[in-house]
Order: structure tokens, then sequence, then C-alpha cells
């Protein structure tokens, strides 16, 4: 007899919680309690009852939300990416403006006082540009130009050029079929923009002996040649040019 009265317990205490956390289900979804009937009644077999049906729900529900999330996610992350390009274009155009501005400085400078600067005949070094010991050109001499190496102090060999413009501020003379090579500084039209950008044009090749005249100067002067070497379709700098500001 007492069995059956334990056995009677049990179950109605199981009936209990079982009314219990069902109805506390539906407090917490009351809002969408019709929509998940609508679906509990929709999906349920008569002939296989399931014990809390919302639970499946439920975990059909948390997997969509679930879903959405990651997809939402992966929005903010592009989002965030295209924020960052803009950005980066808008830094570049900035740099582009003050450098359109130090420019028209220079102009300016030159037009106010043409004297400063030097005269000089394109492709060519002043005599004050050119140290004892600079090898003389000979025939199988191969002479390079280029414009700014990049900030590890490389000219990519594929940038050079045989004949020299005012847009090129290093030349590099080398012997046929060799991979090693003089490095010189070509004074002229960009030295004032040289000095003012100092950490780009100039530093990553050049160890500058009066950087802290840098702000009254407008002409840079080879002092002592470099030497590159030819590593990967690369001339990089070994042996740093020395110039001066004056």
């Amino acid at each position: 007899m007492d069995y059956f009265l334990y056995a009677a317990a049990f179950f109605l205490g199981v009936a209990f919680m079982y009314l219990i956390t069902r109805q506390v289900i539906r407090i917490y979804l009351n809002d969408e309690m019709r929509a998940y009937r609508r679906e509990i009644r929709k999906k349920r077999k008569w002939w296989k009852p399931v014990l809390f049906p919302e639970v499946k729900v439920l975990k059909r529900h948390k997997e969509h939300y679930k879903r959405e999330v990651e997809k939402l996610q992966g929005q903010l992350e592009e989002e965030a990416w295209q924020l960052d390009q803009h950005k980066q274009s808008g830094l570049d155009l900035l740099r582009k403006v003050e450098e359109l501005r130090r420019e028209n400085q220079e102009l300016k400078i030159i037009v106010a006082s043409p004297a400063g600067l030097k005269n000089r005949v394109p492709g060519t070094r002043g005599a004050s540009d050119i140290r004892k010991g600079d090898a003389a050109p000979s025939d199988d001499t191969v002479t390079l130009y280029f414009g700014i190496p990049d900030h590890q102090g490389h000219f990519p060999a594929d940038r050079s050029e045989p004949e020299y413009d005012n847009r090129k501020l290093f030349m590099v003379v080398t012997k046929k079929d060799s991979d090693r090579g003089e490095l010189h500084y070509l004074s002229g039209d960009l030295d004032l923009k040289a000095i003012n950008n100092v950490d780009y044009y100039l530093l990553p090749v050049c160890e500058i002996s009066n950087i802290a005249g840098r702000n009254s100067a407008n002409r840079v002067v080879q002092d002592e040649k470099g030497m590159v070497a030819l590593v990967s379709g690369k001339w990089i700098c070994n042996k740093k040019i020395r110039v001066k500001l004056v």
C-alpha cells in the first residue's frame, strides 16, 4: 500500500513540476506565445505526444537567432572594414593635399628667389657634388635613375630609368652584369621637397650630417657616395649616402 502511495506522490510531483515549468515558460514567452502555439499545433502529431513541446520550439528559434547574430556580426565586420578603408583614403587625400601645399611653397620660393637654387643642367651633377674617388664613366658603365626608395631603402630594379628627368633623386652607377653599384644623390629641383619629407625621401638611404639646419635649408648636397647591391630584383642600400643640407 505504501508503495502505491509513494508512486502516486512521485507522479503527482512530476505532473506538478511539469505544469509549473510550462507556466514559467509561458510567462517568459508571453509576447510570442500565440505564434509559438500556432507553431506547436502545426507540428504536433497526436499519435505521438511530445513532452515539453515548447523546448523544441525554443531550440529551433535559438538556432535561428544564432544564425542571425552571426550574419549581423559578419555585416558589422564588413562595415568596419569599409570604414577603415574610407579612413585610409581620407588620410591619403590629406597627405596629397599637404604635398601639394608644400610644392606650392617650393614654387613660391623659387619664383621669389630664383638665385636661391643653383642652376643645373638636367642629368648632371654639380662640381660640389662630386667627391674625389668617384669612378669615371667607362664604356661598360650602366647608369640607372630612380625616384624615392621604399621605407627599407630599396629601389626596385624594374622602376629604374636610363635617362634623367627632374623627378629623379638618386642614381645607381654599376657595371654590366654586376650586382654591385654606387649610389648617388642628385641635387636638383626636388631638393626642397626632399628636405620637407626627409623620412620618405632621404633617411632610408641617406645620413644627414646637419639635420638640425633643416628648417633654413633649401638644397641637399652629397658629401659621400653610398653603395647598393642587387638582390631579388631590388637595389638594396648597404652603405648610406652622406649628405648635408645647405
